[in-house]
């Protein structure tokens, strides 16, 4: 599937995130958090894993690329999770990954309408789930990820909002040839309508606030078009 929002539709190597001093507005969050666990991708056996689910999902699906997470976790401008549903929790690396999800101050390239290095502002990035556990899942892991917004070092007490991109409806649910049209440029069906990624999000609380080319695509003739991506929002209250 092309033009996604880089978000597609698994011991002791992997550490559990460790939650500040326990207090009553922390609880609620440990509840949710659960699902994820923090991916350490200076073991090779996550490396390992994370780069086949990039296979899988099609995007970010390089070595190299997997590297540049790697220093961006380092210098806590990214947080890597891994989803682990509660009936994959009693097996081993790498099998209890269901899918991952990130949460990121710095964009690259760079933009604070996304993401702000302060970590007022955090962009959801990445998530992938593999197909034989969706159903339900992938919008646990986004609420998961959510709680984590205010929860240093991963994310900040004064984030205020929390941004995603993705693939632009139009290209699921409109006819003409701009847009279900464009995939047939890739040898490809459009899908079927109703599935739309960014449908998906507006139906859990995120508000769009513009749409703009994005995504860089080759097309099978050689040619290269930049496809069209929705902006979202949630505004976080304050606790």
């Amino acid at each position: 599937m092309f033009g996604g929002p880089r978000h597609c539709d698994p011991s002791t190597a992997t550490s559990t995130v460790t939650l500040p001093n326990p207090c009553s507005s922390i609880l609620q969050h440990n509840k949710m958090s659960r699902l994820l666990q923090i991916i350490n991708l200076h073991n090779p056996v996550e490396f390992d894993e994370l780069l086949q689910q990039r296979v899988l999902c099609g995007w970010d699906k390089t070595v190299r690329e997997i590297e540049a997470w790697r220093a961006a976790m380092d210098a806590e401008t990214r947080a890597m999770f891994w989803i682990v549903p509660p009936s994959l929790a009693h097996l081993p690396l790498p099998e209890r990954y269901a899918g991952h999800i990130a949460l990121v101050s710095e964009t690259n390239p760079p933009n604070e309408e996304l993401a702000r290095r302060d970590k007022s502002i955090l962009y959801i990035s990445s998530l992938f789930i593999r197909p034989e556990h969706r159903g339900g899942l992938g919008r646990k892991a986004v609420q998961a990820l959510e709680s984590w917004a205010k929860v240093p070092p991963y994310g900040s007490p004064h984030c205020r909002a929390i941004t995603l991109t993705a693939l632009d409806r139009r290209y699921i649910e409109d006819d003409s040839e701009e847009w279900r049209g464009t995939w047939a440029k890739f040898g490809q069906e459009p899908p079927k309508k109703g599935g739309s990624t960014e449908d998906w999000y507006v139906r859990m609380g995120y508000v769009k606030w513009k749409d703009q080319p994005m995504f860089d695509e080759d097309c099978l003739d050689g040619t290269k078009i930049k496809l069209v991506a929705a902006f979202l929002r949630k505004n976080l209250r304050n606790k």
